[in-house]
């Protein structure tokens, strides 16, 4: 069996183009191919009446078999379909590979993955740098899949829809249950609640044999049924419950006041040298207003997320925060900024404010880092580790206007839904880059769509609304 494997982040590639690399998914076709052309050319040295032509003949059969299981005339289009749908421009075909960004670069390694139709493909974290386009197209894709798949992943959505087995790695021990995600999260609360009745009653039959034990020990007519209670007692198999994963709750600190217009962009361009990322940008984010922004990477979702914040001036037109908004940003980029020599725990210790209702270990806690881990150095830690640091960082400052890039991206389920049940009850402004849908649905009540070379589009509803208002719309313009 082939088996493709994508790994989470790390995949760096230079000096060949775009199209390029990704036909390399074919090498094998190519190979076959040669082979034919290399055999076919031997065939007019041999007598068609021998055994030697006739075996070149069924070789030369085999080869074709295989080829049509792999069309040479598709190669082309599938190419083109398979990157089109993960997000690449026709422009981007003669493109070096190594001009695209880490997000990009995973997903040409996607691409090719795709193409090479593996028996097996193994899937780390793959929506970590799909935007909702990109992703639903995967989704699709991996829908319709001859072979199997097995996908680490924290979206719940995308597992909920594709995967029929679960394994779950708990307390250093791997288990296995049938079904998706929602139905491994009942499956374990029953096994867990059967686990519980059956240790009850272990323990009361423990009890019972001990006290019988204590109580005949000194009589010489009882010594054998004792000394039988006692090795009984030795090959009893402990039910051990896992101490319950301490469920954590965080609540950000109380937000200072802020008043009705937290931020403002008036005919607000921004464009870095020949690139105009938007122009005639007009946008109020008043007091209390939680909104998703989605689009493809690269329609200025970041920029926006700058220069609403402050943190970057439009080129023209005019930018304005609230005389009491007090913006909180954070970004994939905060983690590369953290100091290396400071631990986890001084680096959220450095500004966690006074009064603060949790300790920075609670709240790194929360986030998975347990222990002896809050004393590591930032230095050490994984990409994933860092960002979390950074998000734990930002949550514990007091601010009423949130700005969150991509928060989900490096965080487990249970810190999923930490930060989710906080920001439901967070009484500031919220705006949040994400394409998690079940993460986001229950928090925002509009979602921002930034689109390439047009103007963004507002929704008056959260993700759901949005992906059925954008099917619909494109199911009309189908029909004209």
């Amino acid at each position: 069996h082939r088996i493709g494997y994508l790994p989470q982040e790390g995949i760096h590639i230079t000096g060949i183009s775009l199209y390029d690399e990704v036909e390399s998914a074919f090498a094998e076709t190519k190979a076959i191919q040669e082979e034919v052309a290399r055999l076919e050319k031997d065939l007019p040295n041999l007598d068609p009446r021998s055994a030697p032509y006739s075996d070149l003949l069924d070789k030369i059969g085999e080869l074709e078999l295989q080829l049509d299981g792999h069309d040479p005339a598709r190669m082309r289009p599938r190419i083109q379909a398979i990157l089109s749908g993960l997000g690449f421009k026709q422009s981007d075909l003669e493109r070096d590979c190594g001009e695209f960004s880490g997000g990009w670069q995973m997903r040409i390694a996607m691409a090719k993955l795709f193409l090479s139709e593996p028996e097996v493909l193994l899937l780390d974290e793959p929506t970590n740098h799909l935007d909702i386009g990109a992703q639903r197209f995967m989704e699709n894709y991996l829908h319709s899949y001859k072979g199997a798949i097995v996908l680490i992943s924290h979206d719940r959505s995308m597992m909920d829809g594709l995967t029929t087995r679960t394994i779950a790695f708990h307390h250093g021990r791997a288990e296995e249950f049938t079904g998706n995600y929602s139905s491994y999260e009942t499956q374990l609360k029953e096994r867990q609640d059967n686990l519980r009745k059956q240790k009850v009653n272990q323990d009361r039959e423990i009890a019972k044999t001990e006290q019988f034990i204590n109580r005949f020990r000194a009589q010489a007519n009882k010594a054998s049924q004792v000394q039988s209670r006692i090795k009984h007692l030795a090959k009893i198999e402990r039910i051990e419950i896992d101490a319950e994963d301490a469920v954590m709750s965080f609540r950000f600190p109380d937000p200072p006041a802020s008043t009705h217009l937290v931020a403002k962009l008036e005919k607000a361009a921004q464009q870095y040298g020949e690139l105009i990322v938007f122009r005639d940008l007009d946008l109020e984010v008043t007091r209390g207003e939680k909104i998703a922004i989605v689009g493809p990477n690269g329609a200025g979702k970041s920029t926006f997320c700058r220069m609403i914040t402050g943190e970057e001036q439009p080129s023209s037109g005019h930018h304005e925060l609230g005389p009491k908004s007090k913006p909180s940003f954070f970004n994939q980029n905060h983690a590369d900024e953290l100091d290396p020599d400071l631990t986890v725990l001084e680096t959220v210790e450095q500004i966690q404010t006074r009064g603060s209702k949790m300790s920075a270990r609670d709240v790194l806690g929360c986030f998975l880092f347990k222990g002896d881990d809050v004393f590591k150095k930032v230095g050490v830690l994984s990409g994933g580790e860092r960002s979390r640091v950074a998000l734990v960082r930002m949550l514990v400052r007091p601010a009423n206007f949130l700005i969150l890039d991509e928060p989900t991206n490096h965080l487990d389920m249970q810190s999923q839904d930490i930060l989710q049940k906080a920001l439901i009850d967070y009484p500031g402004t919220l705006l949040i880059v994400s394409h998690n849908r079940n993460f986001l649905d229950p928090i925002v009540q509009k979602t921002m769509e930034f689109r390439p070379n047009e103007d963004p589009r507002m929704f008056a509803g959260n993700l759901t609304y949005y992906l059925d208002k954008t099917e619909e719309d494109e199911k009309v313009a189908k029909g004209r």
